[in-house]
C-alpha cells in the first residue's frame, strides 16, 4: 500500500518505479485502475485486468472506493499459489500496489471503508508519503525542482522572501506538489506581465489563498475516534485519545504552539506536547 494526501507524489513515483523496472526488464509497464470506476467490478473484470497486467505493475488507486463485495472478490484473487494470482486458477504474475489518500487508522480501525481481512491482505508493506503540512524541510528544494520541471528561466526564480513565505505557509498547502505547480505557473505569469519581483509575492499570495489553493481534504472521518470493546481504558483508550487530540491540533493549526490558549477541547498546547 502507498498512502499519502493528494499531491504528495504517489502516482509520480509509481510511474518512475515502473520506468526503472522496465529498463531493467523487471516489469514491462504499468496498468492503473481507479477504485471508483472498479467499485462494483465482478470476477470477469478482474480476470481481464490481471491478464492485462501480466508481468506489469498493477496499481489500484483510491482503494477505499471499492465496494465490500468487490473487496471480497479481490481477496480471493490475491491469495497466491507459487507467487501467482487468480480466481479459479492461479496463473497471473504481476506486482500489485494499492493507493489511498486516507489515513492508515481510517482504513485499519473500522470496516467503514475496507474489510479487515482485505486490509490485512493488502497491507503487508505500507509506504507513506508525508504532506507539506507534516514535513516541510524540503519544500524550497521541491519548489526549485518544480520550477526546473516547468523549464522556466533560472534567472526568474523567486527570491528568499518567497522562500520564507513558502516555509511559513506550508501547513496550508493541502495540494502539496500540485500547489507548487500552481505557484510556479502564477509567478511566471506575473513575470511575463512585467510585474516587478517586489510586487509579485503579494499578488501570488493573494491569488493562491483566494482563488486556487487546494482545499483541506475532509471526505474521510479525520475527526472520528474509533473505540473497540476490547480496549483497556488506561492501557489503550486514554493514550490513543490523547494522541488523537494532539494530531487534530496539528492538522488544524499547523503547529501545537499556534493553537489558541486552551484549545482544542480545553487543552493547553504545552500539555499536548507531553502526550
Amino acid at each position: 500500500m502507498v498512502l499519502g494526501a493528494r499531491g504528495t507524489g504517489k502516482t509520480h513515483w509509481l510511474n518512475e518505479i515502473s520506468l526503472a523496472n522496465k529498463q531493467s526488464d523487471c516489469l514491462s509497464g504499468i496498468v492503473s485502475i481507479n477504485g471508483w470506476i472498479a467499485k462494483n467490478a465482478d470476477e470477469k473484470y478482474w480476470e481481464e485486468r490481471f491478464n492485462e497486467a501480466e508481468n506489469k505493475l498493477l496499481v489500484i488507486d483510491e482503494v477505499e472506493e471499492l465496494s465490500k463485495a468487490t473487496q471480497a472478490i479481490l481477496f480471493e484473487f490475491l491469495s497466491t499459489s507459487n507467487g501467482k494470482y487468480g480466481w479459479n486458477e492461479k496463473k497471473y504474475q504481476c506486482r500489485i500496489v494499492f493507493t489511498s489518500s486516507y489515513e492508515i487508522k481510517t482504513l485499519r480501525d473500522s470496516e467503514e471503508y475496507l474489510l479487515h481481512k482485505f486490509f490485512d491482505r493488502i497491507s503487508q508493506l505500507v509506504v507513506y508519503f508525508p504532506s507539506f503540512t507534516e514535513k516541510n524541510g524540503s519544500i524550497w528544494n521541491d519548489f526549485q525542482s518544480t520550477w526546473t520541471k516547468m523549464d522556466f528561466p533560472e534567472s526568474e526564480m523567486p527570491d528568499n522572501n518567497f522562500k520564507t513565505w513558502l516555509e511559513s505557509n506550508s501547513h496550508k498547502f493541502h495540494g502539496n506538489f500540485r500547489d507548487l505547480d500552481k505557484l510556479a505557473i502564477n509567478w511566471r505569469n506575473y513575470v511575463l506581465k512585467g510585474v516587478s519581483k517586489k510586487e509579485i509575492l503579494g499578488k501570488v499570495s493573494e491569488d493562491f489563498f483566494s482563488l486556487y489553493h487546494f482545499p483541506e481534504h475532509k471526505s474521510e472521518n479525520t475527526n472520528a475516534f474509533f473505540l473497540h470493546e476490547d480496549m483497556d481504558y488506561y492501557g489503550d483508550m486514554q493514550p490513543k485519545f490523547k494522541k488523537f487530540v494532539k494530531d487534530f491540533a496539528k492538522r488544524k493549526y499547523g503547529k501545537l504552539s499556534k493553537a489558541p490558549n486552551g484549545k482544542p477541547l480545553g487543552v493547553p498546547y504545552r500539555t499536548m506536547e507531553g502526550w
